[in-house]
């Protein structure tokens, strides 16, 4: 093995093309090394998951982190009620079932204004929330488009087309604006926010991923 070495350092590093025999040998020696590697790896993270799993199921340890849950839970819950400044008494009025008589309109609109003004007048300047000032052009026809489609339902395409058209529109548009020709073969669909566009895409890339190399038990 150590002549091979030689003989393949002196191939290397004389500028000539390297031997057959030599590129095999060092393609059987390599390979199975890299297997080795990656299967330590694999496996000692496998161990330290399953040790860290054998730990948190200790009594001790397991009531510590619920403690901690708990009191992260409570400190969330404090700051939440001082920015809404209304309390702990909130929780008592939360309602855990129907009302006996159903509410006229107006005092459903009235009910739902007095829950409005506790939010904050200032979304367009969080990061993550409403991008768009309530007072703006765009706000308010967004407001009367969503009414016009509020009572719709994208799994009936046969029944609202109009629907299938905007998914189908903004699809191809966000493609292209990717890069993708206008013939090119692209399929997409509109979720309910930003949350879900990703766990779709990831879901997408992994099944994509799975299908094209023959993976059978991906880590995601």
């Amino acid at each position: 093995m150590k002549d091979m070495t030689v003989v393949w350092s002196l191939d290397l590093f004389s500028g000539n093309a390297p031997s057959t025999w030599s590129l095999c040998v060092l393609t059987c020696f390599v390979g199975p090394l890299i297997v080795f590697l990656v299967h330590r790896h694999m496996f000692a993270r496998s161990i330290r998951y399953a040790l860290s799993r054998v730990v948190q199921k200790l009594p001790f340890v397991g009531l510590y982190i619920k403690s901690l849950q708990q009191k992260i839970v409570s400190e969330f819950e404090v700051e939440l009620e001082k920015k809404k400044g209304t309390g702990r008494k909130s929780h008592n009025r939360q309602r855990v079932c129907l009302p006996v008589k159903g509410y006229q309109p107006g005092e459903v609109i009235n009910r739902c204004r007095a829950m409005q003004a506790a939010d904050s007048a200032h979304t367009s300047q969080m990061s993550g929330a409403i991008y768009v000032p309530p007072q703006s052009e765009a706000f308010k026809m967004c407001s009367q488009v969503y009414s016009m489609f509020a009572h719709t339902n994208p799994l009936h395409g046969d029944a609202f087309p109009s629907i299938c058209q905007m998914e189908s529109d903004i699809v191809s548009m966000v493609s292209v604006l990717l890069g993708a020709q206008t013939g090119d073969d692209i399929c997409g669909n509109v979720t309910s926010g930003g949350t879900e566009s990703i766990l779709s895409a990831i879901r997408t890339s992994r099944d994509y991923i799975c299908s094209k190399r023959q993976i059978r038990q991906p880590e995601m």
